[in-house]
């Protein structure tokens, strides 16, 4: 069944998690990762586009289809019960990347070791000229001090791309100003390191690093400073950890705007559904490939004083589908609307599609060319199918959509049975308890109808409902329901 109908421009409110093809090595990495852990696909998915963000947040601007240039970072989170395999998932993605960085940190340990051998030796120096200057007077020594201060060593840069995992506010804002990075990815399979630790409680901090604005701190007892990395989240957390959070101080990352910004999930459990066996310990060169060169590509970045990011657009079809959408997406604020009581997030709805598409875009084809139309509409797949896990996570359901969600299950249930056509008498006898009332059944099967989900007409003055619209009429089985 299609996920777009003639009423509405969006996705359905509820569609099974998108089959996408866009991605390249990535999606090739994705599918192998889902097969051999068999955890969620929707985390496995995070999980990919994470690495991606992380990889290209840095090399890549977005230029959307309004003339905003924003950066291509996404934050995710998974809400997972134990046993899912989040670690397994993390690692599968995390493993090349750790390979990378132990490296780097090896040539730069080495660069940190005489980088304080000078920084010692440079403040002896000047103890030795402040000497010089209190107990003499010596002028020379005051001209010598002056030089002596602007020769003080720097802190070597680490080629400007980190993994971060336990780590509070304070603590990353230095890091990221000490060792100039430019491009990096806090990550957690567990959760509570960050959304039960200390950097829950800056979250404000999160939501400027995303939008890409530098960030200045004033500190005390030395000098201000200002940082502006770009940053990926990529946090898995246990319900329990999600509620805590919520409970002490969700209501504030919903107000500011944190998870307005965040692609979210709790994915449906596959424990109990897995077979047994060992895990696929296959390589894939050519996801290895990629990861090696876009690595390689952000230190090399970070040492040419001349870069510049590529700026990726859109094809003309594919800008013509983004403003169609986004479009849509602000009618829905209005009463009423699908958004009616999430405009927060669905102000940062458009602006996630477009950043979700180039991730896509640039592990498929490099980068460079712009953004097909096919390649949008695998990322606004997924964005919505996020979307629809935000709404499900953080809006209590009305009468109404509980309704909906009712109705929908019943004809799922239907479907599975072998139902195509159903009289509506039959609905309101046999469905569910809330919708024998006719006028609440009446609404619901517009509201499904105008969705796409079935499709409702009149004959021999019954009216008769099709479960599967957009599939030729079944000429016998149809007038068999209506003369039942």
């Amino acid at each position: 069944m299609s996920l777009f109908n003639f009423y509405h421009i969006l996705p359905s409110t509820v569609f099974d998690f998108p089959v996408i093809d866009s991605g390249g090595p990535l999606l090739s990495k994705i599918y192998q990762v889902a097969e051999a852990t068999q955890a969620p696909l929707p985390m496995v998915v995070q999980g990919g586009l994470a690495t991606a963000s992380f990889l290209l947040q840095n090399l890549v601007d977005v230029e959307k289809p309004n003339g905003q240039v924003v950066p291509p970072s996404q934050y995710f989170v998974t809400v997972a019960v134990s046993g899912e395999r989040k670690t397994t998932v993390d690692n599968q993605f995390s493993q090349d990347l750790n390979e990378l960085e132990a490296d780097l940190d090896d040539n730069y340990e080495q660069e940190v070791l005489e980088y304080e051998l000078d920084f010692e030796i440079w403040k002896a120096k000047k103890r030795g000229l402040l000497k010089a200057v209190v107990n003499d007077g010596d002028e020379n020594a005051i001209t010598q001090l002056y030089e002596h201060e602007q020769a003080q060593p720097k802190h070597p840069a680490r080629a400007g791309i980190r993994t971060f995992s336990d780590v509070t506010p304070e603590a990353a804002l230095d890091i990221f100003y000490r060792e100039s990075i430019n491009s990096a990815i806090l990550r957690s399979s567990e959760g509570e390191e960050i959304l039960a630790g200390p950097a829950a409680r800056k979250l404000s901090l999160w939501n400027s690093l995303w939008g890409g604005d530098p960030v200045r701190v004033d500190r005390k007892t030395s000098s201000s400073f200002v940082v502006n990395p770009r940053t990926t989240l990529f946090i898995q957390a246990q319900p329990s950890i999600m509620q805590r959070f919520v409970a002490k101080g969700g209501e504030n990352a919903r107000g500011i705007g944190f998870f307005a910004r965040t692609h979210i999930t709790y994915p449906l459990t596959t424990q109990g559904y897995r077979q047994v066996k060992e895990i696929d310990k296959t390589p894939n060169t050519e996801y290895e490939k990629w990861v090696k060169e876009l690595f390689e590509f952000n230190v090399q970045a970070s040492k040419a004083a001349d870069f510049k990011r590529i700026k990726i657009g859109f094809s003309l079809l594919a800008k013509e589908r983004w403003f169609i959408v986004a479009n849509e997406i602000e009618r829905e604020i209005r009463v009423g609307g699908r958004f009616e009581r999430d405009g927060d997030h669905a102000s940062k709805l458009a602006d996630n599609i477009a950043r979700m598409a180039v991730l896509l875009h640039c592990a498929e084809h490099g980068l460079n060319e712009e953004v097909s139309l096919d390649t949008l509409n695998d990322a606004i797949r997924l964005s919505f199918w996020f979307s629809n896990e935000f709404i499900r996570l953080f809006q209590a359901p009305s009468e109404e959509q509980q309704d909906y969600f009712s109705l929908q299950g019943w004809f799922n249930q239907k479907r599975t049975e072998g139902y195509r056509y159903l009289r509506k008498n039959r609905v309101r006898k046999y469905g569910p308890n809330s919708l024998r009332d006719a006028g609440k059944l009446n609404i619901t099967l517009d509201a499904l109808h105008n969705n796409g989900e079935i499709r409702i007409g009149t004959m021999a003055k019954k009216t008769i409902i099709d479960l599967y619209p957009n599939y030729q009429d079944d000429q016998a089985l149809l007038m068999s329901v209506v003369n039942s």
